[in-house]
């Protein structure tokens, strides 16, 4: 190749160029060799050569962007191959530059990392929808091959969020959704916790600028009234620290915008946000992290059940570290985390560690495993045949999960996203291991395997060489995987088989949420095929039995339709006789889910049901307003209201007892002394030890429910109790 001329523009941004290019060499001399520092200015000066005559959207130069995303990852000081990828990450893409060119002049390394980065564009395909998936298809796979990959994607994301200055509102917003769907899980999971805030902030501040700022305002009176709380907390447990002799760095966080947001989401009203700040303490061992714990809570009130141990159990992605949350003045809650530094590096830096921190990194085999061991599920995935647009449904499903941690019979912690069954973690084990999952023991009690479990639980699961994957297990599996390994499976059926098993998963589905299958006419199927573009009823019929269509996709179109598929919605409410004890509601009549039976002191929303008139008030965690998220646009956030006189609300109550003479006549006298009505009384026998027993009660709230708990839990028959929507 001839050598390399810079383009005439140049002139004019000359010395800003090579200021930036500058700037870059400074921070890689840090750690790299003269050699490799002179390569990346030779790329740099190769990108300003194949970017001439380009700009962005603000009128700059193209090429400084690329070297923006080179200055992004010298923070955890990639090495050449990933800066000098980054400097050309865009030159396939937008340039007549090939592969085979980078090659030859930066390596093979060097254009397989831009190779992985670049976009399809050369390729037609049939929709956005379906470049977009096969775009992100051909990063996550790329990715399984060398994690630089995604590490110079994320950045390019991030400087990209940095400068949406120039773009129209729509335009902003869309990108930040993108974002906030693909990468900012993918960053989670990887362990990137110091760019995954920042992209989740930015992308909060580009979907809700108004928002924002509302939160940000909030946040600045809080630090105000709050922050010497936390100051004086922080003093205190830095003295205690000196005199017992134990070295750490111990400093003041808030909670990101983003985060704050989603608790703001759930709770319903900003007065409920308390924990916005938090205390962290960094040591030099293990030791002296369960050491600072007991210090802490021995110089401040520990909330009970507000404590985490990370480091025994640490998260999926590896992160670990202590949690405690305790009381400070006026009762103000402040969370404790207290790690090592090794710990904070991987917490803050995730995978990306390897590179900056080497030492650290190598003692962190968890999550140097954990990583391998999602590469490996990514490519496994990759290998079920699976469209691009199914692809990239799963991943996003397997992405950033709430993780519960559940144990095998010899021993070993299995993590599983909230809401996986027994046939997940049968497949989580090993795909055999599902597809021939005939049945399962949880805690040594035999359970339905679709059972959803709860961390501490032992599972074990029985299989039959003769046994294969059941088409109904697609309705209420979790994991990505298992969904994969099921439709693998339902793939390799005929296509007679896979009509019959979709008109039953259809028909099954419409019943579980109330819907007349009478609603289903031939003129409805038709137009539904049609819309699906499918040839006839009985290829929609065999999409949903072959696994490539759900069949709550379907029922969501007989919506569109005029369908009446809200009767899940309507056939379970009461009234209470002081129903203005809940604010937001704007006039409406209110009635109460009498699944989930809120209570004062709950996080509470509403579902607006225009045929009846009413506004449906639910727990935010009961499964009914879950799935009535699915319509933003008639869901209300409500709040009680403490000052209105106090109403007695419902509540229902389980229990698990010991089958032992007397012990109904126990509880019911204890709530009797306390003034508890009891409106309704069932019971089932478990086995011959023991019985659960439901009980509907009523109380003005949940601290009197609590206080309910607490004399209850004395009683020594009382083996288990809970409110009945939490039994799960």
């Amino acid at each position: 190749m001839e050598p390399i001329k810079l383009p005439e523009e140049m002139a004019l941004w000359n010395e800003a160029f090579f200021a930036k290019v500058s700037e870059l060499e400074a921070r890689i001399s840090r750690y790299m060799t003269k050699a490799e520092t002179a390569k990346v200015r030779e790329a740099c000066i190769f990108g300003a050569w194949a970017h001439q005559g380009q700009s962005r959207s603000s009128g700059e130069p193209y090429i400084f962007h690329p070297i923006e995303v080179a200055l992004i990852l010298t923070l955890v000081q990639l090495d050449i191959h990933s800066i000098v990828g980054a400097v050309l990450h865009d030159v396939i893409e937008d340039t007549d530059i090939t592969f085979d060119e980078i090659k030859d002049k930066f390596g093979r390394e060097t254009a397989e990392i831009v190779d992985g980065v670049s976009k399809l564009t050369k390729i037609r395909f049939s929709s956005k929808l379906e470049a977009k998936a096969e775009n992100f298809r051909k990063m996550i796979l790329a990715m399984t091959k060398d994690l630089r990959v995604i590490m110079v994607k994320l950045a390019d994301r991030l400087h990209n969020m940095r400068t949406l200055g120039a773009l129209a509102p729509y335009k902003k917003r869309r990108i930040a959704r993108d974002t906030l769907d693909i990468y900012t899980p993918i960053a989670a999971r990887l362990g990137m916790f110091a760019l995954q805030v920042e992209l989740e902030n930015l992308c909060f501040e580009n979907i809700y600028p108004m928002r924002y700022r509302v939160l940000q305002e909030f946040v600045n009176k809080k630090r105000i009234s709050q922050g010497p709380t936390v100051q004086t907390i922080r003093e205190a447990i830095q003295e205690k620290l000196d005199i017992v002799g134990i070295s750490a760095r111990i400093s003041i966080r808030e909670k990101h915008s983003w985060s704050l947001y989603k608790k703001l989401q759930k709770r319903g009203s900003t007065s409920q946000l308390s924990d916005i700040f938090s205390i962290r303490v960094i040591v030099n061992s293990t030791d002296e992290c369960y050491r600072v714990l007991g210090i802490v809570h021995s110089l401040n009130k520990p909330i009970i059940g507000r404590f985490k141990d990370f480091i025994a159990i640490p998260k999926i992605n590896g992160y670990q570290s202590l949690h405690t949350v305790v009381f400070g003045a006026n009762m103000l809650p402040v969370e404790v985390q207290i790690r090592t530094k090794e710990m904070h590096i991987i917490a803050e830096a995730g995978a990306a560690a390897h590179w900056r921190y080497g030492e650290a990194y190598r003692e962190q085999n968890y999550t140097k495993n954990k990583t391998r061991e999602w590469l490996d599920y990514v490519t496994e995935l990759q290998n079920s045949m699976l469209s691009s647009e199914e692809f990239m449904a799963s991943m996003k499903e397997d992405l950033f999960p709430s993780e519960i941690y559940v144990f095998t019979p010899n021993g070993r912690i299995m993590e599983l996203p909230k809401g996986s069954t027994a046939v997940d973690f049968a497949y989580a084990i090993h795909s055999d291991i599902g597809n021939h999952c005939i049945s399962a023991k949880v805690d040594a009690k035999f359970a339905p395997i679709s059972q959803v479990l709860i961390t501490g639980q032992t599972v074990e699961i029985q299989t039959s060489q003769s046994a294969q994957p059941n088409p109904m297990w697609l309705e209420f599996v979790r994991t990505a995987k298992a969904r994969s390994a099921i439709r693998g499976y339902l793939g390799k059926l005929s296509y007679d088989d896979t009509v019959v098993i979709g008109r039953n998963l259809l028909e099954n589905a419409m019943k579980q949420k109330n819907i007349a299958l009478t609603q289903l006419t031939d003129t409805v199927l038709a137009r539904l095929a049609k819309e699906l573009q499918v040839e006839s009823v009985e290829d929609m019929y065999a999409g949903i039995g072959s696994g490539k269509r759900p069949a709550s996709f379907i029922i969501n179109r007989l919506e569109a339709h005029g369908l009446d598929v809200e009767q899940e919605f309507k056939h379970s409410h009461y009234t209470v006789q002081n129903s203005d004890t809940v604010d937001g509601a704007g006039g409406r009549e209110l009635v109460f889910c009498d699944k989930c039976y809120p209570i004062p002191g709950d996080n509470i929303m509403g579902y607006w049901h225009p045929r009846q008139g009413e506004l449906a008030v639910h727990r935010t965690d009961c499964h009914v307003a879950v799935e009535a998220l699915k319509h933003l646009e008639r869901c209300y956030p409500l709040v009680w209201n403490h000052n209105k006189d106090r109403a007695l609300f419902p509540v229902q109550l389980y229990f698990v007892i010991k089958n032992q003479r007397g012990v109904i006549a126990e509880i019911t006298k204890e709530l009797v002394e306390m003034d508890v009505n009891i409106n309704d009384l069932r019971t089932q026998s478990i086995n011959g030890d023991f019985s659960h027993i439901w009980m509907l009660i009523h109380v003005p709230d949940r601290i009197f429910l609590a206080n309910v708990f607490r004399h209850l839990k004395k009683l020594e028959n009382v083996v288990r109790i809970g409110r009945q929507n939490d039994e799960a």
